[in-house]
């Protein structure tokens, strides 16, 4: 058998307390924990934007995952509705509806076309049970005791439910033809979710009794035993997860002041940890699938009624933000180039009024002063590979937008051809023989839509963007192929693919902002920072199809430099409101201490 010293080329080492930096597979035994410990990439998750439901509602229920749910059931706001759609994992279908309009019910099922539905009301506490077989509802055996508000796990063949109004802890389970009463809840309660894949093991979480609850309950197919809490009390939540070691809790509603909620907690058998957050505050909203893969489907914010779905999907790695190298010259409205071990960043607004023409280098560790820009400006334009090759396009320097473009070599900028039409703050990327820039405001802050290309030696105009505005950002590899998003004010979401002939309006951001930073290329981007307002620190990465909100920036700013790629990027500058020196460094991949032991 290999030896960790084989491996690693070293003994594992005792120590006193855990290295500050350790690397990926270093492993160490911490004397004074008397534990054995490692460095290892944890798995994480985040929600992204899917498709709406064509019935926005409350109070139903789900089957599947991202990839083929079911959607059941509702309270439409002016009506319980017996509406049924099937998502493909992109948009949702109409199909046959329940035989019972209602809401309030629970659902089992692990794909989109096998579900079963059960209890519910109006007009009163329903019993009635229903079965999907993929293209129609049949009714089957009735619940012992009717009820809504409450939970379901498992298949069509092998299920539970359980909870439900008023404040019942009953717990009935299916084996595919009837409903057998078997050991209760130690808590009852209503508005509570659960996880589960079959009748023999599960998880219920949270709801109400006569206040909100953190109670979470494990069955093992004959008792249900208390285990470690939520870490937010609440009820009306949904629930996702394929037994009782796994799952997830996400949305639902916290009192005072009924508030509906983002808030996503994930279970590792032990204990409930907080995860990224939904995008959107949601109460009444019903979901499935796992741990790795599930959906959250409708709610209500009181108002408004919701239509729209989130999907989650577990990841192997952790992305974060580090502390870099603080710029020589503090500024915001600035352009950036490169990769993050070798950047350069030019121009920007310093104190408000004032341009800077100062350029600086990035080695990975800290920023040099070398030879200026010959033209001071800021709300500039920036590509290019590194810190020895960049262009600089428009800007503004009092009283006038600039169509001034500016080649850098390494040592010196030198000026070639302008572009077509003169303006500032828009977006472009590439590099210095293959870019695009688009967007931006004239000299009078009217919105402009224009899109050029550069090939080297002249910009051509090309056809426009479907949005314009300022504040806009590009990410691409060169005039081909580009992704460009957000803008404002006001802000906007905005997100519009280049296939080097037209623009396309493709999936937003999830966070409408402006003056943002941008990293990467059209199919695997980051965009990061910006201003809502108020100034954010949010980063969302795109995957080709959608974003996802990763982790955010340790400052929030806005009018920031933005640089490199999806696996190593780089901030720096921007406002806080005020000019800053700031830079960090993106990194996917991050190294965290673990027990072993430890999940």
């Amino acid at each position: 058998m290999t030896t960790y010293k084989e491996l690693k080329g070293t003994n594992i080492e005792a120590v006193s307390s855990d290295p500050s930096n350790p690397v990926l597979g270093q492993v160490w035994y911490n004397s004074t924990d008397q534990a054995v410990k490692g460095a290892r990439v944890l798995a994480a998750g985040a929600w992204a934007t899917g498709g709406n439901l064509n019935t926005g509602r409350y109070a139903g229920a789900a089957s599947g995952n991202p990839g083929g749910s079911l959607a059941f059931g509702g309270y439409s706001g002016t009506a319980y509705v017996g509406n049924t759609e099937s998502y493909n994992g992109s948009g949702w279908t109409e199909v046959a509806d329940l035989n019972t309009a209602r809401g309030y019910l629970g659902g089992a099922g692990t794909s989109g076309t096998a579900a079963l539905g059960f209890g519910g009301n109006p007009p009163s506490t329903l019993a009635v049970t229903e079965l999907w077989n993929g293209s129609a509802w049949t009714e089957l055996n009735d619940l012992n005791t009717g009820r809504q508000l409450l939970t379901g796990a498992g298949t069509t063949t092998s299920a539970l439910a359980m909870g439900g109004f008023v404040t019942q802890a009953i717990n009935e389970l299916w084996n595919g033809t009837n409903w057998t009463e078997v050991n209760n809840l130690n808590t009852g309660r209503r508005s509570l979710a659960a996880s589960g894949d079959d009748n023999t093991s599960a998880l219920a979480f949270g709801g109400l009794t006569t206040a909100n609850q953190d109670l979470t309950e494990s069955w093992n197919g004959t008792n249900w035993t208390e285990v470690n809490d939520l870490n937010q009390a609440r009820q009306e939540l949904a629930g996702a997860g394929a037994s009782n070691t796994n799952a997830l809790a996400f949305g639902g509603r916290v009192d005072p002041p009924q508030a509906a909620q983002t808030i996503t907690e994930q279970w590792n058998g032990t204990n409930w940890t907080e995860v990224n957050n939904l995008n959107t505050s949601t109460k009444s909203n019903f979901g499935s699938g796992t741990n790795t893969s599930a959906i959250n489907i409708g709610g209500t914010q009181d108002p408004p009624i919701l239509a729209n779905t989130e999907e989650w999907t577990l990841t192997t790695t952790v992305g974060a933000w580090s502390t870099g190298g603080s710029l020589n010259t503090a500024r915001k409205s600035l352009a950036a180039a490169g990769i993050q071990t070798s950047a350069v960043v030019f121009g920007g607004d310093p104190p408000p009024g004032t341009y800077t023409a100062d350029t600086e280098l990035y080695n990975g560790t800290s920023w040099t002063e070398v030879n200026n820009l010959n033209q001071a400006r800021a709300g500039l334009g920036g590509c290019g590979s590194s810190n020895t090759a960049a262009l600089a396009f428009a800007g503004y320097q009092a009283p006038s937008v600039r169509a001034l473009t500016e080649l850098w070599d390494g040592t010196n900028w030198t000026e070639v051809n302008d572009l077509n039409t003169a303006r500032n703050d828009g977006g472009g990327d590439g590099t210095t023989t293959s870019a695009i820039y688009c967007g931006g405001v004239n000299v009078n802050g009217i919105a402009q839509s224009e899109s050029e290309t550069w090939n080297g030696t002249n910009w051509t105009e090309t056809n426009n963007v479907n949005t314009g505005g300022r504040g806009m950002r590009v990410a691409a590899n060169d005039s081909s192929n580009a992704i460009k998003f957000g803008g404002g004010p006001p802000a906007i979401d905005n997100t519009e693919l280049w296939n080097g002939s037209n623009w396309t309006e493709v999936n937003d951001m999830n966070t409408a902002r402006y003056a943002l930073a941008a990293a990467g290329t059209y199919t695997a981007a980051l965009g990061f920072g910006g201003n809502v307002p108020p100034n954010t620190a949010v980063t969302e990465q795109w995957n080709g199809t959608n974003w996802t909100e990763i982790a955010d920036l340790a400052t929030a700013r806005w009018g920031l430099g933005g640089n490199g790629n999806t696996s190593l990027a780089l901030a720096s500058g921007g406002g806080t409101p005020t000019p800053t020196d700031s830079t960090e460094e993106w990194s996917d991949t991050v190294p965290t201490t673990v027990t072993f032991g430890d999940s």
